[in-house]
């Protein structure tokens, strides 16, 4: 009997979690269900090159050019497998440029890419597109008039994490929640969550519950423990963050910043950084971010 009232808690208690980490459709569109498509890049796909994950682009299409070719030299001219980490596009000059740049990088089996909030905003836009013929696009999405339906379907079918198990190393653009297996992971706080906030609820015990603003909580990358070392993106508020289990790239290039990258070696994984500065500020949003290197402490 004790053994059955301890299964059925645990049922529920694994249930009130799920529950927990599951919220509404965001604004960008992003689907809370847990069901995320994932891709898994394998040693004989990338075979003896670099990999080089990328942060937050934004349609800073010379930006990311010349990072590839920065990031080349460094390993003396060598071929690299690009992975970017999310927010490829929008609010930059060239997000069209960025687009059929990847595109032919994958085409040639040269790079991944995983699906970011803005992407998923586009995908938002492209529906009520197809949903009303007299929507008309936000000034700030007026540039998507020069995508056709294969570009949308091409973010589409963008994953939430790449994974490249032979190094230990998981891409995904915003985080993920400590304790929790990638596949019961939310799509929503896969592409958005900045921090994450633990409580003790009775009877369940400890809940992680994932927030997209940095005000609840602590940083998530500071409370994760692996077994991956996670790259991510999109919250340039921090600034670069480099702790032991997790790497934030997300490094302002699209306000005027820089687009930074890791360069992980082929055999090790072992991860060096390299950067270029942005041509300028590209947009004039608020970014609020701290100045420098952030030291995000352990939780």
């Amino acid at each position: 009997m004790a053994a059955l009232l301890f299964n059925s808690l645990s049922l529920v208690r694994d249930t009130s979690q799920r529950l927990l980490l599951l919220a509404k459709n965001s604004v960008y569109g992003a689907s809370s269900k847990s069901n995320c498509h994932h891709e898994v890049v394998t040693q004989s796909q990338i075979g003896d090159r670099d990999i080089l994950i990328v942060g937050d682009i934004h349609g800073c299409y010379d930006e990311f050019e010349e990072l590839i070719g920065v990031a080349r030299e460094s390993v003396n001219g060598r071929e690299l497998y690009t992975v970017c980490a999310g927010d490829m596009l929008n609010k930059g000059p060239k997000s069209k440029k960025v687009l059929d740049f990847l595109r032919d990088l994958m085409m040639r089996g040269m790079a991944s890419a995983v699906k970011g909030n803005h992407e998923e905003a586009i995908l938002r836009q492209y529906r009520l597109l197809t949903k009303d013929k007299h929507y008309v696009l936000p000034k700030r999405y007026t540039y998507l008039n020069e995508f056709n339906q294969d570009d949308f379907a091409f973010i589409e079918r963008l994953p939430y994490s790449v994974s490249i198990p032979h190094l230990n190393v998981l891409v995904v653009h915003a985080g993920l929640v400590p304790g929790v297996p990638l596949e019961r992971q939310s799509c929503e706080n896969l592409c958005e969550m900045r921090n994450v906030e633990v409580s003790i609820t009775f009877p369940w015990g400890l809940v992680s519950t994932a927030h997209k603003k940095p005000v609840r909580g602590v940083a998530w990358a500071s409370a994760w423990q692996g077994p991956q070392h996670v790259y991510f993106g999109h919250d340039c508020r921090r600034g670069l963050q480099r702790l032991p289990f997790a790497t934030g790239l997300d490094t302002g290039c699209v306000y005027g910043d820089r687009l930074t990258g890791a360069i992980l070696d082929a055999c090790s994984g072992s991860a060096r950084l390299v950067s270029v500065e942005a041509k300028r500020e590209h947009y004039c949003g608020k970014k609020q971010a701290m100045s420098g290197e952030q030291n995000v402490e352990h939780s």
